[in-house]
């Protein structure tokens, strides 16, 4: 951390204090912490806090303050991360905690720190235990039993390299998770994993965790290096209250389903968020296995969702998307479909459903130009009462006259990515954020509407942009990118 988490780094000098401080109650004080740390989180907040003065050390020091630590951030430098902090930790300032975040940390042994958390911290529900690479199944066991409040577990990047039937992320262990935990369990994260009997797995817990909100199967590898068949309708029958679902890159694929168990699943209702992206290089999935049918079947009665995510699967196209049942997406990612490659697609009508509520778009590496320009177009169509504030541009083929709309008619755009567009003059072919959008606006701003009045030719257009947005080539301020590459999505 910026201080060393211990009784000798907190027993500064403290100076005097001042009259206001002496002054102010201890509850409104308690009030301004607690709204801090629900923006900010309680670290390194609540440990700056500590050395103003004994009146705020007080305050900081309430164990119910620190319900949300974080280990894994930046703040807590690695020379701290060991069994002891730990154990001081859960001593002196963890009574109350919620949530507890020690993904990264390296622990050998592993039993003296789960029964020490066990032991201090009976409030925990939430436990982030990413990496743990000894992390065994005996180990899970013991921390179920003991935390009888835990529901939410994130077990990333247990075992990546090899599945082991002693692991934490083993099937019998998994298995023994969800019919211990049941319906407590509401936050499963598995990312990062190689998995065996991936079928069994969901079977297990769609029939023992009827509660579950989160679902994460990101970056899942399976043993036998093929793809495992996930069938969504018998996930769909035991998890209703399912809020997030992520299979992104991850060699899962929906399993055959008769038409009579697709009509007769109830779908997830509560859905929120679905991300089934695939392992895209330049925009494109070399290995897509999820198509319009797949996506069709998972979202059928997802009518609250707020994000999708379908980037590289170059299988999905238009005739899916627009039969997405929800009507207020706020988070799009397209790159890599299909839909953005064919030139009579159905771009512009996905674009016009969600308007009104788009806050971020990905249309990287679009292909399909007449499509994708009236797609932007549509987006900027909002005007004033446009609440886009991402757009992601980066490689496709857009022309300039969609770009300068989106920039005169999006007042809350913060962040548009125009790196590697070959239509556009080479000025502004980058990356632009924050106060870096309001200055190319202002390029345009400075002659609205001059190619319409007096007839310029798109040719010049595009001259006389070059011109305008010329400068940040001769200042240097960022380096341009070429006319062909770019960065491959994550």
């Amino acid at each position: 951390m910026d201080q060393s988490v211990s009784e000798e780094s907190e027993a500064d000098e403290f100076g005097e204090q001042s009259d206001w401080g002496l002054r102010l109650p201890r509850q409104t004080l308690y009030d301004i912490f607690y709204m801090v740390t629900q923006e900010e989180g309680c670290l390194p907040f609540l440990i700056r806090m500590c050395r103003v003065c004994s009146l705020w050390r007080d305050v900081a020091l309430s164990p119910s303050l620190w319900y949300n630590i974080d280990l894994a951030s930046p703040c807590v430098k690695d020379k701290y991360k060991t069994s002891e902090t730990v154990r001081w930790l859960c001593e002196n300032r963890l009574a109350r905690v919620q949530e507890l975040n020690v993904g990264g940390w390296k622990f050998t042994p592993i039993e003296p720190v789960l029964d020490v958390i066990s032991k201090c911290c009976q409030d925990l529900r939430g436990l982030n235990m990413t990496g743990w690479k000894g992390l065994n199944s005996e180990h899970l066991k013991f921390l179920i039993a003991k935390c009888p409040l835990l529901s939410r577990l994130d077990l990333s990047s247990i075992n990546p390299e090899t599945n082991h039937t002693r692991s934490a992320i083993s099937l019998l262990s998994i298995s023994h998770l969800t019919k211990t935990m049941g319906d407590r369990l509401t936050h499963l994260i598995l990312a990062n994993n190689r998995l065996a009997a991936i079928p069994q797995l969901i079977t297990a817990i769609a029939a023992h965790c009827p509660n579950l909100q989160v679902l994460d199967l990101s970056n899942l590898r399976t043993v036998a290096h093929t793809t495992a068949p996930l069938h969504v309708e018998k996930l769909q029958e035991g998890c209703q209250k399912l809020r997030v679902l992520r299979i992104t890159n991850s060699q899962i694929a929906l399993s055959t389903a008769t038409l009579k168990e697709q009509v007769a699943s109830p779908g997830f209702p509560a859905l929120e968020e679905l991300s089934v992206a695939g392992n895209a290089v330049d925009g494109f999935c070399s290995t897509p296995v999820m198509d319009d049918n797949s996506v069709e079947r998972i979202l059928k009665s997802s009518h609250k969702l707020k994000l999708l995510d379908v980037r590289g699967c170059s299988r999905v196209s238009d005739s899916s998307l627009v039969r997405v049942p929800a009507w207020d997406l706020e988070h799009l990612f397209l790159s890599g479909c299909y839909v953005t490659r064919l030139s009579s697609s159905g771009l512009e009508l996905i674009a016009q459903k969600w308007s009104h509520s788009l806050i971020e778009v990905d249309l990287a590496w679009s292909t399909a130009t007449q499509a994708l320009d009236l797609a932007v177009t549509a987006l900027a169509d909002q005007g004033a009462e446009s609440p886009l504030r991402v757009l992601n541009l980066c490689g496709s083929s857009v022309s300039l006259s969609p770009v300068k709309a989106v920039l005169l008619q999006c007042p809350l755009l913060v962040s548009l990515n125009l790196s590697s567009c070959r239509a556009l003059p080479r000025g502004m072919k980058r990356l632009y954020e924050g106060n870096e959008v309001n200055e190319l606006r202002s390029t345009f701003e400075e002659k609205p509407e001059a190619d319409k009045v007096d007839g310029t030719s798109p040719k010049q257009e595009e001259i006389e942009a070059e011109n305008i947005v010329g400068q940040n080539d001769q200042q240097n301020v960022v380096p341009v990118v070429g006319e062909s590459g770019g960065n491959s999505l994550n």
